[in-house]
């Protein structure tokens, strides 16, 4: 009797989809352990239980429960929610779908992936996000995530936003990135921007670069990943146990992701010591310094164009003390691998004091 019903009902169902969706958007239903068909008032609904695999329109959806209103042209889906289109694929724990504007809200544990060439290439996890299919924009907010496989970047932060088709997202409530290299960098801003085409990263207000060696500070700060630059402006300023650097800008080249090289502009300041975390006693100011790095640390420096410096040699039982003061057009300076001074030279309308210890 049971089997009987149950062939009753299935010759019932394949007259009636067609007659329900006569009247609807391109709705395939693939497969659900369970279809009801009910009507309210002049709005039809559809009720799919259990294994529930559909397509509306382009869009292919999988879940546990699907509820989909003809007239408004809304699916409900709930419990292991998947959705494909094109190269993107969302999972969610519920899923509500606007057939217009052609729009998925989702929530709970989102985890949104792009994928090409069979792989992931960058993913997303958060809380809540809206997919906007018509103009391919995603909104993603509360504990979000992300990673980019091709720039080895991981992101945190409370709310972005990735405009698909133009190649630019933005990330605000304190973004935070993370580059997993062998040094790893993190940076973080107020507000963050990403632009895909000239693989650009733009960050804004209370700007902190931070290694294990070093920790940069600005109000502004570009990033051009395929050429390994930094640019900080806006009253930056340099960290390192051994050296704190001040200027109008700072110009930072990485190689691998590690300082190489550091170039600072307009109202330079250099302070150092050969002891870390010492008393950086000794200073250079000039027009513009330019820095050069090994393992992080500095190795050597170029100082031009209205140079000034001081350089205080501490009384060992190898050197004498020794404070020189002096003046002039260059000043070029090099560093032991231990960071103690090697040799300091200046050129050029050199003026300049030296005081020995008196030994009397």
């Amino acid at each position: 009797m049971k089997k009987k019903n149950f062939l009753i009902g299935s010759v019932l169902l394949l007259i009636l989809l067609p007659i329900w969706a006569q009247k609807s958007e391109p709705l395939r239903v693939i497969h659900s352990d369970k279809l009801y068909l009910t009507k309210v008032q002049e709005e039809q609904v559809m009720r799919l239980e259990g294994k529930v695999h559909f397509f509306y329109g382009k869009t292919e959806f999988h879940s546990d429960r699907a509820t989909i209103f003809n007239l408004q042209k809304i699916a409900r889906l709930d419990g292991n929610v998947k959705v494909n289109n094109d190269s993107l694929t969302l999972f969610a724990d519920s899923l509500t779908y606007y057939r217009i504007p052609d729009e998925l809200n989702a929530g709970g544990k989102i985890y949104i992936e792009e994928n090409q060439k069979g792989s992931a290439f960058r993913w997303f996890r958060s809380n809540y996000a809206i997919y906007n299919q018509k103009y391919n924009q995603i909104t993603v907010w509360e504990n979000v995530s992300a990673y980019d496989k091709e720039e080895n970047v991981s992101i945190f932060c409370g709310y972005a936003f990735w405009d698909r088709n133009e190649g630019y997202a933005y990330m605000i409530e304190k973004p935070r990135i993370i580059t997993a290299q062998e040094d790893t960098l993190y940076v973080n801003a107020d507000k963050m921007e990403y632009f895909e085409k000239e693989r650009k990263l733009v960050a804004t207000f209370n700007v902190q670069a931070q290694t294990r060696d070093y920790r940069t500070v600005s109000d502004f700060l570009l990033y051009f990943l395929k050429e390994d630059k930094a640019v900080f402006t806006g009253m930056p300023e340099f960290h390192s146990d051994y050296v704190k650097a001040e200027a109008g800008e700072f110009y930072l080249y990485f190689k691998e992701r590690k300082l190489n090289r550091a170039e600072l502009v307009d109202s330079c300041r250099v302070e150092f010591s050969e002891e870390a975390m010492g008393p950086k006693f000794n200073w250079v100011v000039a027009d513009y310094i330019d820095i050069g790095f090994e393992e992080n640390q500095i190795r050597s420096f170029n100082a031009e164009r209205a140079v000034q410096y001081r350089y205080i040699r501490q009384k060992t039982d190898k050197n004498d003390y020794f404070d020189n003061t002096a003046t002039g057009d260059y000043l070029e300076v090099q560093f032991t691998p231990e960071n103690k001074l090697d040799y300091m030279k200046m050129n050029m309308n050199i003026k300049g004091i030296y005081k020995f210890q008196n030994k009397s």
